[in-house]
C-alpha cells in the first residue's frame, strides 16, 4: 500500500476512459495515455519521410506499433521517481537556468572569465587615452 503524505494527492485521481461512444476499450486508458499516443502519432506523421522511419514500410507497425510503444514506456517508465515528461522538464530547466553559488552569484566559467577580463583591460585602456 502507498503511504499518503499529503491529502492532495488522494484527490489528483487521473482521469480514465473505457469506451468511446458506443465502443468499448479492450483495455482501460488515462487521459495521459491518450495524450502520449495523439502526440507520438502525429511525431510519426511529421517525421515519416525522414531516415529511421522512412525504412519501415508497415503502416501498422509504423502508425500503430510505434506510439503505442513509446506511449506504454512514458507510461510505465520513472526517472528519479519523476515522470518521463517532468524529468525531461527538470533536465531542459537545469540546462537552460544560470548555475547559481551558494551565495546566489552566478558562476562564470573560464571563458567569461576571460572575456570579463579583457573587456576591463579595454574600458580602462579607453578611460586612460581619452
Amino acid at each position: 500500500m502507498k503511504k499518503v503524505r499529503s491529502y492532495t494527492s488522494i484527490w489528483s485521481v487521473e482521469k480514465v476512459l473505457y469506451a468511446i461512444n458506443d465502443l468499448q476499450l479492450p483495455f482501460p486508458i488515462t487521459f495521459t495515455q491518450m495524450t502520449w499516443f495523439i502526440v507520438s502519432l502525429f511525431a510519426v506523421m511529421l517525421l515519416g519521410d525522414l531516415p529511421p522511419l522512412s525504412f519501415i514500410d508497415g503502416a501498422f507497425l509504423k502508425y500503430v506499433g510505434i506510439p503505442a510503444g513509446l506511449t506504454w514506456f512514458m507510461s510505465q517508465k520513472t526517472f528519479d521517481n519523476k515522470k518521463p515528461m517532468g524529468f525531461l522538464r527538470s533536465v531542459i530547466n537545469y540546462a537552460i537556468t544560470p548555475k547559481l553559488t551558494y551565495a546566489g552569484k552566478p558562476v562564470k566559467s573560464q571563458k567569461e572569465k576571460q572575456t570579463a577580463a579583457v573587456t576591463y583591460v579595454w574600458r580602462y585602456h579607453n578611460e586612460i587615452s581619452n
